[in-house]
């Protein structure tokens, strides 16, 4: 097995994005998932992995152009549809997504928090309440890592040729976030 905390940190805190911490709980993911199959899944594994990984990336350049921390933005995203990840389930995942994200940072924080940082309570909670509500994306709040990830959302679903829908707020939103990115797309 690789290394990954070697590989992307090598002892080097000035190597690359400070995103170490991210990039284990993907691990972490990486170790749960592997073990899963599509069997009575509402959405192919494939598809949430991908989704995952991709938006994940996407994340953490929106954050740059937005002066948000990168890392944030990306384990609010990577955690974003976990609990469809490893159950197979869609139903209110956001909101059913927090059992997981705590067990999994319990496990980073326990695995890894000494050596290179634990993710805090305060940051738990601006995942949980993020993932909480993502789904919703007609609505808007004035917490940018929830604005955020429903943009990214929306984003990495219509990258991946997902139709946006008039009546979801997905098309505004990628609309909104290609404008920002300086993209010229037609939604």
């Amino acid at each position: 097995m690789i290394d990954l905390l070697r590989l992307c940190h090598d002892g080097k805190p000035e190597a690359g994005l400070p995103v170490w911490r991210l990039n284990m709980i993907q691990e972490i993911l990486f170790w749960r998932y592997h073990k899963l199959s599509d069997e009575k899944r509402e959405i192919p594994l494939v598809w949430s992995i991908m989704h995952m990984h991709t938006s994940t990336q996407l994340a953490k350049i929106l954050a740059i152009k937005k002066n948000l921390d990168p890392e944030l933005a990306g384990l609010v995203c990577v955690f974003h549809d976990v609990y469809t990840l490893l159950t197979g389930e869609y139903r209110d995942h956001g909101v059913k997504a927090e059992h997981y994200v705590r067990e999994i940072v319990d496990e980073y924080n326990k695995r890894w928090g000494i050596k290179i940082g634990s993710i805090s309570e305060e940051e738990v909670s601006v995942i949980v309440d993020a993932v909480a509500v993502h789904s919703d994306k007609q609505k808007s709040s004035d917490n940018p890592y929830t604005e955020l990830l429903r943009d990214i959302d929306s984003l990495d679903a219509y990258l991946n040729g997902m139709e946006p829908g008039e009546n979801t707020g997905r098309k505004q939103r990628v609309r909104s976030v290609t404008r920002e990115l300086g993209l010229r797309v037609q939604v």
